[in-house]
């Protein structure tokens, strides 16, 4: 009789546990630390890594100037802290395996700050009897 032993591995591509993940929106208040977290199943391993939508550096260590910036995150947990408005937006969490298709979450981050008021042109001149429009900006969120 012959016979012949075989090795079977059966792969499965990339799961992202939602339930264990940041929600797909989440606040926080300018200058606090978040940590925003994506989980995911599958065999292997799936290797996680965090990007920002717009292409632009996030920004992981701000005591390192522009060695704190980068395109790419890796790991489950993005630390942010004393985050500024500058990085609201839309970050992508992606995991991959090597067994297709990866899969990505797309987590908003709203950054809410106090109302800022500015008048650009402080210093307007006018004849006598005329009519004058001053310019006055204003930026908060939310709204």
């Amino acid at each position: 009789m012959i016979s012949q032993v075989g090795y079977l591995q059966v792969v499965v591509p990339p799961n992202i546990l939602d339930i264990e993940s940041t929600p797909s929106s989440v606040a926080v208040r300018e200058n606090q630390n978040i940590n925003m977290t994506c989980k995911a199943d599958g065999f292997p391993a799936p290797k996680i890594i965090w990007r920002r939508e717009d292409g632009l550096d996030i920004v992981v260590d701000k005591k390192k100037n522009d060695k704190g910036k980068t395109r790419v995150h890796d790991g489950e947990i993005l630390p942010l802290q004393k985050v500024s408005r500058s990085e609201m937006g839309a970050y992508l969490c992606i995991a991959t395996n090597g067994v297709p298709p990866s899969v990505s979450k797309r987590i908003i981050l709203d950054v809410e700050f106090s109302p800022m008021i500015w008048v650009p042109n402080q210093l307007v001149g006018a004849p006598v009897g005329t009519d004058v429009t001053i310019d006055c900006h204003t930026e908060a969120h939310p709204k």
